[in-house]
């Protein structure tokens, strides 16, 4: 059994999966590693990048490549992905994505192995960018303290390059319950905020990975298509937790779909603006919130 295994999910990534893959092979532990590639059906080169890389890996990493003969979705991926992993601890990837650190999963798993109530511990993540104005920059400003389930929620804080976290997540009904939906938006998000019902939540101030950020990424840009399915994921996480997080779901709901449901109609997208006037209608009580707020600006 490997003390740690990191996920790596691939697709369309042929320019940048070898940098993903040797961030992992370079890393300095005194435990083996167990490097789970999932390729999502890409339809570049990335197939044969990937086995040319792997053809040199170091002794102390495994490699469980999987080369999907036909395509998955990311979601459905990820779920695979998981399935596979046999580690103590989890840590992940993306195929765009590097790590940049060559002590980071020691430095974790020192952290996690003498500090056996915590649950999950992340850091700083730098980002890259063709523009200069997010280049270098910090994916967000982690600070060296506890982070609690709602920060998680409320903050885009954690990025999915920085994460170490116990496998043992992996059984909580709260993954069984909220990871369960094929299409779910940021799924990773769940993952994360599943780690409070096991022990504690660290941040760490080292920046120890890069997150590349540009046009093809799930993030990128404004898409109220999109917006639809980041609803669908709130409702699932306010339903399952409740209490603050349900109150902030539903704003974060409301809110989104109200500024959605504007733009769509000025643009003349009737069927989207409908859709969202739905969400608001379902979370209307969040109104008094926004005038509220906007009597407040």
């Amino acid at each position: 059994m490997s003390h740690v295994s990191v996920i790596i999910l691939a697709y369309n990534q042929q320019d940048f999966i070898e940098k993903a893959i040797n961030g992992v092979f370079m890393q300095k532990t005194d435990f083996p590693i167990e490097l789970i590639i999932s390729n999502d059906c890409s339809p570049d080169k990335m197939h044969e990048t990937i086995e040319k890389v792997i053809a040199e890996k170091p002794n102390h990493v495994t490699v469980k490549y999987f080369n999907h003969n036909k395509n998955l979705g990311a979601t459905p991926n990820f779920y695979f992905a998981l399935k596979q992993v046999s580690g103590k601890y989890l840590a992940f990837c993306e195929g765009d994505d590097y790590w940049t650190d060559d002590n980071k999963l020691q430095m974790q798993s020192n952290f996690m192995e003498s500090h056996p109530d915590y649950a999950m511990c992340f850091h700083n993540v730098l980002n890259v960018s063709p523009n200069s104005e997010i280049n270098n920059t910090l994916f967000s400003n982690v600070e060296d303290r506890d982070y609690s389930v709602l920060d998680i929620y409320n903050h885009w804080l954690v990025h999915t390059t920085s994460v170490f976290m116990k496998t043992e997540t992996l059984l909580t009904e709260a993954v069984k319950k909220t990871l369960v939906k094929e299409d779910l938006l940021y799924f990773d998000t769940v993952l994360y905020m599943a780690n409070s019902l096991v022990g504690k939540i660290r941040g760490m101030t080292p920046c120890m990975s890069a997150y590349r950020r540009h046009e093809v990424g799930l993030s990128h840009g404004v898409n109220h298509k999109r917006d639809l399915r980041h609803n669908e994921l709130d409702e699932v996480i306010g339903s399952y937790y409740g209490g603050k997080i349900k109150e902030s779901s539903n704003w974060q709901i409301f809110n989104r779909s109200r500024i959605a449901f504007n733009n769509s109609l000025k643009n003349n997208e009737w069927n989207l603006a409908i859709k969202h006037l739905q969400w608001m209608i379902r979370k209307k009580g969040n109104l008094r919130i926004y005038w509220m707020k906007k009597i407040q600006k």
